[in-house]
């Protein structure tokens, strides 16, 4: 059996408590707060340095045709403040109001160091940040629900486990906690007439959902999944505003930006809008905000295709199609990661590059791509040498290779959005032959993306889809959960809908499509990684993201019933061998013993039987000799689709719940195996006992159900938007299928000495 395994707690309980005051340099006791229930103080600027030591300096990138704020902008005054790292995250200071207009904020840099920036000491750029700005996010405040939020929303009710149910009702509370707006007495932020903010204000002052964290605006791709959990939660007018902020984005900018602060404009995220309006039509019937959002839509399509799409010829084919990937106009550091960005390309020498100017801005562009993408970063897809590094995430990132692989999730994503569009017009009730010229424009559109996905991304030896990378001409080698997009969009190659292909063997090919993902439950405690490569960066393994585990649910689920039928597939040998192989290399692109362990629990150094993971009874194919732990309960009617469906939202639950039980959640429960963690533990693992209440993270760890994700270039984010969305969502579709997950004990960790 592959047991819970019980990971060192102190690599992710300190992280949480440093998020609790959002800056190591506050003059608040990181212990003090609890973000999910207060608001955090100011961040502190805090010299890294002696006070009369002169800051770090280098050389300026060029002026950006797409981010031009003297402030918030690459420029020198954003490079002074973010070179001299006084504050431990970088976006703190981009996400500062002035205190002064700004003409004054600049003629008082520009005093600073005797008029040198190259002479500015640390006292001094301390100071001129205590002088010239306030609090980060001051634009916001919390927005008031009224009464449309309901304690005990009508989901709960199909939630038939106890434990599951109470848990869900504490996670449908938190959109009271995550809900903002903007401030009344300033909406757009700033404190004066001619003080300015990096926030870009929406035209009416309507609420939204934050993920959580350093994550204080509205996000573009995030958005998509929060907005299932609201639909499930009742909010309506909730869903409805947000839909209208984003169109406030478009309207002002022609696309929806990463999320609405001015350095974020030369970038987006995954496009999911389209499919946004379509989930509120879906739930609610209501084509009347059509009427508005459909000029929006063609919008920010058009930004797509006119900046992020490119005609490739496929190497298998010879066709030539149009396909998007990640493409962002920049040359300079990103401003909410300037330091990083900066120490990635500047110090490229530190791995053996030796770049020239042309080259630096093609690796900032690669770095603002990758961000673009929501996947940053992922070195099992983005870097061309994802494990050179697996202590430092820099030197992989110098290696980014971002805006030459084109993602199958991107483009699958649009397929989605063109089919859409299409259905849009026809529904829109003009009935004009405008509307028919357009419905039948974006159904060839779509038409086109399918046959573009099917011959660049499928690979029908390995039955899979994989991103292409353009500078090895072919399709790339490592599985990531990106290759379950396209069905989730319904996209079936022909092995699936070709009639003269027996539906016996149509079915056993599609459990070989998801052959990986049965092997990953088996193998693994938690829910599905990012990646099967260890990296250190926080989109592979072994991180496990809310987004993936909802795309591979609902491209099960939403499979055709004739193909997801039957029983699963018989593994004597273990559910290795049934992944689909050609020519030695595998769906997963890793041979067994390459794969990442699962050690066991209390057993240090040990870990499971490998080879005979998932082996079923040769007597009874059904059943399972060592059965995986967090599934749920099986029933003998199940398909094989309907038993994944199970198991991985059940593994979900599990890595949400017991990492939020194992941070101080409480569950209103006698059953003894769900008490609260003692004061006393949480104390010890660098918890406030008295304001921990849980913490929901935005990424988990797919070996330790009781840990968060780790890596990346901040701390562990709680909150959380899409993690949340995800789990309510859950409870409203499967919340039948739902169980009390086996919880790992909560002890108290030894630190290292570097942690000490």
């Amino acid at each position: 059996m592959c047991l819970p395994v019980i990971r060192t707690l102190v690599a992710l309980l300190p992280a949480v408590a440093a998020v609790a005051a959002q800056d190591a340099s506050s003059t608040a006791s990181a212990s003090a707060v609890n973000p999910m229930t207060e608001k955090p103080p100011a961040a502190v600027p805090s010299a890294t340095g002696a006070p009369s030591a002169v800051i770090p300096s280098g050389p300026l990138p060029p002026s950006q045709e797409l981010c031009t704020s003297p402030i918030y902008c690459p420029g020198p005054l954003l490079q002074a403040v973010q070179l001299a790292g006084i504050f431990e995250d970088s976006k703190t200071f981009v996400d500062k109001a002035t205190s002064r207009p700004e003409s004054e904020v600049l003629d008082n840099f520009n005093k600073l160091g005797g008029g040198n920036v190259s002479n500015i000491t640390y006292e001094e750029i301390v100071q001129f940040i205590d002088d010239n700005f306030v609090a980060e996010g001051v634009e916001l405040v919390p927005a008031d629900l009224g009464s449309e939020f309901v304690q005990d929303p009508e989901f709960l009710q199909g939630v038939e486990d106890e434990v599951v149910r109470d848990w869900l009702k504490q996670v449908h509370s938190y959109w009271e906690l995550l809900a903002r707006t903007t401030n009344s007495s300033s909406p757009s932020g700033v404190q004066c007439d001619g003080c300015v903010s990096s926030f870009i204000p929406f035209n009416e002052s309507r609420v939204f959902v934050v993920p959580g964290g350093r994550f204080r605006e509205l996000y573009y791709w995030d958005t998509y999944f929060v907005i299932e959990g609201l639909i499930t939660s009742q909010l309506q007018s909730v869903v409805k505003a947000i839909l209208e902020n984003f169109g406030d984005l478009i309207d002002r900018l022609g696309f929806i930006p990463n999320g609405n602060r001015v350095y974020y404009q030369n970038r987006s995220q995954p496009p999911f809008f389209t499919l946004m309006i379509d989930k509120y039509i879906e739930a609610y019937n209501d084509t009347s905000l059509l009427q508005r959002f459909l000029p929006l839509l063609e919008r920010e399509m058009s930004f797509w295709k006119n900046n992020r799409t490119i005609e490739f010829t496929s190497p298998f084919t010879n066709k030539t199609h149009n396909i998007t990937h990640y493409d962002v106009n920049t040359s300079a550091p990103r401003p909410e990661s300037y330091r990083e960005d900066y120490e990635t390309v500047e110090e490229a020498s530190q791995s053996g590059l030796e770049l020239n100017e042309t080259f630096k801005a093609q690796l900032y562009s690669d770095l603002a791509s990758g961000a673009e993408s929501g996947s940053d970063y992922s070195a099992a897809r983005w870097s061309k040498r994802a494990t050179m590094n697996l202590t430092d995430m820099i030197p992989a990132q110098r290696f980014l290779n971002t805006d030459a692989q084109l993602p199958v999730d991107l483009n699958a994503i649009l397929f989605a959005c063109e089919q859409k569009l299409s259905a849009f017009y026809r529904i829109n009730g003009n009935g004009t032959q405008a509307d028919a010229t357009r419905a039948n424009y974006w159904a060839q559109q779509a038409q086109a993306r399918k046959e573009a996905v099917l011959d660049v991304f499928w690979d029908p030896s390995k039955k899979f889809f994989y991103d292409f990378n353009t500078t090895l001409g072919d399709r790339a080698p490592f599985f990531t959960p990106s290759g379950y997009f396209p069905l989730w969009a319904q996209i079936l190659p022909q092995e699936f809908v070709n009639e003269s292909i027996s539906i016996d063997q149509r079915r056993q090919n599609m459990q070989g499509v998801f052959s990986g993902l049965r092997y990953l439950i088996d193998r693994f405690n938690g829910t599905i990684p990012a990646s099967l490569v260890t990296t250190g960066q926080q989109w592979d393994f072994a991180n496990a993201w809310p987004p993936h585990t909802y795309i591979a649910l609902e491209a099960l689920r939403t499979l055709p019933d004739m193909l997801a039928a039957g029983p699963q597939l018989p593994a004597q040998n273990g559910t290795f061998v049934l992944i689909p192989m050609v020519n030695g290399t595998n769906q997963l692109g890793q041979s067994l013993d390459s794969l990442p362990i699962q050690p066991l629990e209390n057993e240090p150094g040990s870990m499971i039987n490998e080879t005979l993971v998932g082996a079923t009874d040769p007597n009874n194919p059904s059943v399972e000799l060592e059965p995986a732990n967090n599934v749920g309960n099986d029933t003998s009617s199940e398909s094989w689709r309907d038993e994944l469906v199970r198991q991985l939202a059940n593994r979900y639950v599990a890595s949400a719940l017991c990492s939020w039980r194992a941070t101080g959640g409480k569950l209103n429960t006698t059953d003894p195996n769900f008490q609260p963690v003692a004061d006393s533990v949480l104390s010890a693992n660098g918890l406030n006992a008295s304001t921990s209440i849980g913490n929901m993270f935005e990424k988990f760890n797919a070996s330790d159900i009781n840990a968060a994700g780790g890596g990346g270039e901040y701390a562990v984010q709680i909150g959380f938007g899409w993690t949340n969305g995800v789990a309510i969502w859950l409870g409203g579709q499967l919340g039948v299928n739902l169980t009390r997950p086996e919880c790992p004990p909560v002890v108290v960790q030894e630190k290292t000495m570097a942690e000490e």
